[in-house]
């Protein structure tokens, strides 16, 4: 997949392989700093990523169409440290079927698409680690 062999920063601006997380589930967060509810639900996708670390669930963000400087601007405005992928060739979103921002994907240890949600999420929400519960379990 695509996605796999995309590079991206982690919050310290160090390149990183995405295939390093082959093998554990993930949360791929499409968004741009140009959309606000994308924005508005950075701060809460940070709280979640923190909550479900310790429980094997890695947060990356991809930008698309987006500029970089703006996206780690915004990111850092947001007190937001999660990884960003850039896709400034929209084509990790083409490959993975995702038609606007802001969606998410989540996927399992196979690299399996569970859950896809469109628009912006309350990742604060109870029923939301439910879900996460029941899928991770």
């Amino acid at each position: 997949a695509k996605l796999f062999a995309a590079r991206l920063n982690d919050s310290n601006g160090k390149p990183q392989l995405l295939s390093a997380w082959q093998g554990q589930p993930l949360l791929l967060n499409f968004w741009a700093t140009w959309c606000p509810p994308c924005r508005e639900e950075m701060p809460a996708l940070q709280r979640l990523a923190k909550r479900w670390q310790a429980r094997g669930l890695t947060v990356i963000t991809v930008a698309v169409a987006d500029n970089p400087r703006q996206v780690s601007d915004t990111l850092e405005k947001l007190n937001v440290q999660l990884p960003v992928i850039h896709d400034p060739e929209q084509q990790i979103i083409q490959r993975w079927g995702v038609s606007f921002v802001p969606t998410t994907l989540i996927l399992d240890a196979r690299q399996r698409i569970r859950l896809r949600g469109q628009g912006a999420i309350d990742w604060d929400a109870a029923s939301i680690d439910r879900q996460l519960q029941a899928l991770f379990n």
